[in-house]
């Protein structure tokens, strides 16, 4: 009986450790990305899991992921409203409904969608000289025509290995790698792909990228520029090269990618407080790094001043001012509530033109002089402006039911003899001074989060104030999302490889059951000695 016992226990042994390698083989397969021969065997009507489905609209935006029946329930962020629903997966297309109607607290059931095969990219990316892989890159496919909807991109793992399984439709794609630090981009034209295999081996070698680095500083105090946008350009003016960074924290800066051997000009753009300079004539070798392109900054002089309309004298908000000095210095601002710019970049030593410019009209003040680093105020413009035509005021308090300020509600005032609105203040207050003739009107009050109020039959008399039209909003309980469900369906998934199929793995797990329990059954029939 022993000796039937130990055999017993070597075949559950083995059965058990080959089973223990298959799922091992599984996760290790699920975790690698790279072990399909081809995306998918076509098999229609299996369920999708594990897609990523997101209805978005005008009103919210909600997202889920489908169970391993396919199946999906998206329940929150959704409004009453219409929505696109779309779903995604690796090894598929996606696909989307559109116009799907919801209803807060209801659920819309049954927006089912189906997900055809996508085709593969698969490749490697390495340094062109060392042959070293290159790790955490992007590389993108898109569409060799320039037009539809397919396209995908991976980054690479640490071996440098990409892997595109989604949303590529049978066709012709080009591969990219965009942007690679220390490297220059580099296209693969016309990759052939087609649904349900992968297309494997387009690799990507990539040329190494000069490099430029250099401090940014401010001209007079010698400290250091953070936030500074610099570029490198093609001396040239022509081909496709340059790249840019901002400055750190030291005003130090390095552009380290898309830098071919060549000559580039380098400029600091649109500093705030300070004057655009550029650098011309840079040599850069490809692989080497070109250190100590310094820019020390000027600092703008600065115009500032106020944007009125004539003849009423009123401050003109959100006016746009600029700035120009025979086309060789520009800058530019716009007003605020009380109508005050203030121009403090880009402007050098010389003589300006001061243009303001507000709802089709324009005014301008010529000949103002500028100095680098100091202040040209009290620049004036007025705007010619029409008058309004004479409005009545209504003004009044918005709060909660605790008498709490709500800022930022909305009032409007609504009749027969005209309408206006206004948005409260931080205290709650609201003024609505124009387009309101006499007569009588509705006077509504909302905010978010809150149900709105209505006043009817406020007086107005033009020229008067209709004061203390004041509301109470109570607050809105949370709004209830609707809800979207359905189910994601596609062809089949492919058939991993190092994986037996799973009818193989049922029948011998099944064989083994057996087997197991002829031999206890004998081991339990012969008798001990």
């Amino acid at each position: 009986m022993f000796r039937h016992k130990l055999i017993a226990d070597a075949m559950i042994f083995v059965i058990l450790f080959s089973l223990s390698v298959h799922v091992s083989m599984i996760g290790i397969s699920n975790l690698s990305r790279r072990v399909f021969s081809g995306i998918v065997y076509a098999s229609p009507g299996v369920p999708v899991s594990g897609a990523y489905v997101v209805a978005s609209g005008p009103e919210g935006y909600g997202s889920a992921y489908t169970n391993s029946l396919g199946q999906y329930s998206i329940t929150e962020g959704l409004k009453t409203g219409n929505y696109t629903v779309e779903a995604s997966a690796d090894g598929y297309l996606e696909d989307k409904v559109e116009n799907v109607s919801v209803t807060a607290g209801q659920e819309t059931s049954n927006i089912d969608l189906y997900l055809s095969l996508s085709g593969g990219i698969s490749g490697k990316v390495t340094d062109a000289v060392s042959g070293s892989p290159l790790q955490y890159v992007w590389v993108s496919a898109s569409n060799a025509t320039g037009d539809g909807p397919y396209g995908g991109s991976d980054f690479t793992d640490a071996n440098g290995n990409y892997y595109i399984i989604k949303n590529l439709a049978t066709g012709t794609y080009n591969v990219t790698v965009s942007y690679p630090e220390g490297h220059l981009p580099k296209t693969v034209s016309s990759i052939a792909v087609t649904a349900g295999v992968e297309t494997k081996n387009v690799d990507l070698a990539l040329e190494r990228s000069g490099i430029i680095s250099g401090k940014v500083t401010d001209a007079v105090s010698g400290l250091p520029l953070q936030n500074i946008w610099v570029s490198a350009s093609n001396a040239t003016g022509g081909g496709t090269y340059g790249g840019f960074a901002f400055t750190n924290a030291s005003g130090n800066y390095r552009i380290g990618t898309n830098l071919a051997t060549g000559t580039y000009n380098v400029s600091a753009l649109y500093p705030e407080g300070h004057l655009t300079k550029t650098v011309s004539g840079i040599a850069v070798t490809a692989g080497v790094e070109t250190t100590n392109v310094n820019l020390a900054l000027s600092p703008s002089g600065i115009i500032s001043g106020r944007v009125t309309a004539t003849p009423s004298g009123e401050p003109l908000e959100d006016a746009s001012v600029t700035a120009f000095s025979d086309f060789t210095y520009f800058g530019s601002a716009t007003t605020n509530a009380t109508g005050y710019y203030k121009i403090s970049s880009g402007l050098g030593n010389g003589a300006y033109t001061v243009m303001a410019m507000f709802s089709g009209s324009f005014g301008q003040v010529a000949d103002v002089d500028v100095v680098e680093g100091q202040e040209t105020s009290n620049v004036d413009i007025a705007i010619p402006v029409s008058p309004p035509p004479p409005s009545g005021i209504i003004t009044g308090k918005v709060t909660d039911t605790d008498g709490k300020a709500i800022e930022d509600a909305l009032v409007t005032a609504e009749g027969p003899e005209g309408s206006g609105e206004d948005s409260t203040d931080s205290n709650g207050n609201y003024v609505i001074s124009s387009g309101l003739g006499t007569g009588t009107y509705t006077v509504n009050a909302s905010a978010s989060g809150y149900s709105t109020q209505s006043v009817s039959g406020v007086s107005v008399t033009v020229g008067q104030v209709t004061p203390n039209i004041n509301f109470q909003l109570p607050e809105l309980p949370p709004e209830l999302s609707g809800r979207i469900s359905g189910t994601v369906q596609g062809d089949a998934n492919p058939i991993p490889e190092f994986q037996y199929p799973f009818a193989i793995l049922l029948i011998v797990t099944s064989v083994a059951v057996v087997l197991v329990k002829l031999i206890n059954g004998k081991a339990r029939r012969v008798k001990p000695t």
